[in-house]
């Protein structure tokens, strides 16, 4: 047994990850700086190299002579982007220090010296460290004292310095559209066009189990808190998801529940090629899956494991689908209940160690769920099959359902657009004003308060409108689809309701 859980366990070395971009056209430049000096090398330091600015790093070197351990390619061995000990005399000298996502907040110890990574974060509340030599570490590299931007939610980016080289452009292209597979503007487009266009029976039920999966796949990284792989040797692509944990892979395990979600419920009622469908959803599963590794942002167990979990839960929440699908869209105490449900399991999100995009994207993914089915929950309340029998008849046919469809869509995403980005900023405003936060300070929206508001309401509210209130100006517009309403009302005689 013992065998076999290390073969497991050796799925997890982030040397088959970095293997594998190299292997793709990855090159490190580790070597050099990006403005040509010189970097460590045989335990000669220069400035800005492999995290460490020029002071700690003549530290480095006097503990190299102190305890007779030679500095490989003058850097310390990392950890997820940061300095790590591994010789024991330099263990005692580096007593006390804490790990955090596989980053390590050296404190001076006996003598030691102090290496200062990226600020830790409890719970949303940043924890700066104090020093005055201290320089931005951007994915194990100082930027050459530049301060590394933030995302628009308060993640931080890359420098735009790049620390390698893309040989392949097409393989680069490709991995990239695959990562996007498993991101924020896929999810809108998705699943705005999954309801505008083509079925809200067979979306509403993918979406059921996209929510459950990305759920408990974030609340497991929070909770195993496995860091990702180790840069250098890997090359990290993707600034964006860097503080969280990696295991599972989210991306993987979004990556099997919506291909094969939609083969499961559109075959049967839409005909297409059994087997074709098979290897489309197959290829989706797997262009996600290995765009993971591309990007340095994933080991090979976190790919298997989010593959096999997902593949788990979708069997298990199969059988309820169905039944579930019906009570939100029907019972009179779905608009309350829905969103005491998702508020309250937003609230009882894994504490974080350190503060990172997880919690903020699992907020995020129950608003969108709680939007969508409660503006169809809406749609079904104010609506009879009179108004779906009449909707069907005055339906586009031919090409103008075609060009009908574009425009929805086309307006749709417009209008979603500027409600979600407005609706944000002024989310973020209020909320951190009224608790004494500066809603300039891009710190500010990892506070606990300002992220789950700005990010719930934030979402929630353009999911309601693309669900219930576009679809209604559609419809007075005359660009409408036709069974939008029936689908919604198909449900309804199930549990009496």
């Amino acid at each position: 047994m013992s065998g076999w859980w290390q073969r497991i366990v050796a799925l997890s070395d982030s040397q088959l990850t970095a293997d594998f971009q190299r292997t793709c056209g990855i090159r490190s430049l580790r070597t050099y700086e990006q403005n040509g000096s010189e970097s460590l090398s045989n335990g000669v330091c220069s400035p800005n190299v492999n995290g460490f600015a020029d002071e700690e790093c003549h530290d480095l070197q006097k503990l190299h002579v102190d305890a007779h351990h030679a500095i490989r390619n003058g850097s310390v061995p990392v950890e997820n982007g940061s300095a790590d000990v591994h010789d024991v005399s330099l263990k005692k000298r580096a007593s006390g220090t804490k790990h955090t996502n596989g980053y390590i907040n050296h404190s001076s110890t006996n003598g030691g010296p102090t290496v200062l990574q990226r600020p830790p974060y409890q719970n949303g509340t940043p924890c700066h460290c104090q020093h005055e030599n201290h320089r931005p570490v951007t994915n194990g590299c100082i930027a050459n004292g530049e301060t590394p931007k933030a995302h628009s939610d308060g993640a931080p980016k890359n420098s735009k310095q790049k620390s390698y080289v893309i040989q392949n452009t097409v393989l680069f292209y490709i991995f990239s559209f695959g990562a996007s597979l498993g991101n924020e503007v896929f999810y809108i487009v998705f699943f705005s066009f999954g309801m505008w266009n083509f079925d809200t029976i067979v979306f509403r039920k993918i979406s059921l189990i996209w929510c459950a999966i990305m759920y408990l796949g974030q609340a497991a990284k929070d909770l195993i808190c496995w860091p990702r792989p180790l840069s250098p040797p890997v090359v990290r692509l993707e600034g964006r998801y860097e503080l969280e944990y990696g295991m599972p892979s989210t991306h993987a395990m979004v990556g099997v529940v919506i291909p094969f979600g939609l083969l499961y419920y559109s075959y049967g009622v839409y005909e297409y090629n059994l087997f074709l469908g098979i290897v489309v959803a197959s290829v989706w599963c797997v262009l996600v899956s290995f765009s993971r590794l591309y990007l340095g942002m994933h080991s090979v167990l976190d790919i298997l494991v989010g593959i096999v979990t997902a593949g788990i839960i979708m069997v298990c929440c199969i059988p309820f689908v169905d039944m579930v699908d019906t009570l939100l869209i029907a019972h009179p105490w779905c608009f309350p209940g829905l969103n005491v449900v998702g508020i309250g399991l937003c609230l009882a999100y894994p504490e974080l160690k350190q503060w990172s995009t997880a919690r903020g994207d699992t907020t995020q993914v129950m608003a969108v769920f709680s939007g969508m089915y409660q503006g169809l929950w809406y749609m079904g309340q104010t609506s009879t099959m009179e108004d779906a029998t009449a909707s069907a008849l005055a339906a586009h046919t031919g090409w103008a359902l075609v060009v009908a469809a574009v425009v929805r869509q086309l307006v749709g995403m417009v209008i979603v657009t500027i409600i979600l980005e407005c609706l944000k900023k002024a989310v973020i405003y209020v909320t951190a004003s009224l608790i004494g936060l500066d809603p300039r300070d891009p710190t500010s929206k990892q506070h606990l308060t300002v992220e789950l508001s700005y990010k719930y309401i934030g979402y929630f509210t353009p999911s309601f409108f693309a669900a219930y209130v576009l679809p209604c100006c559609f419809q007075a517009l005359g660009i409408h689809r036709g069974n939008y309403i029936k689908e919604i009302l198909t449900h309804g005689h199930y549990f009496g309701l």
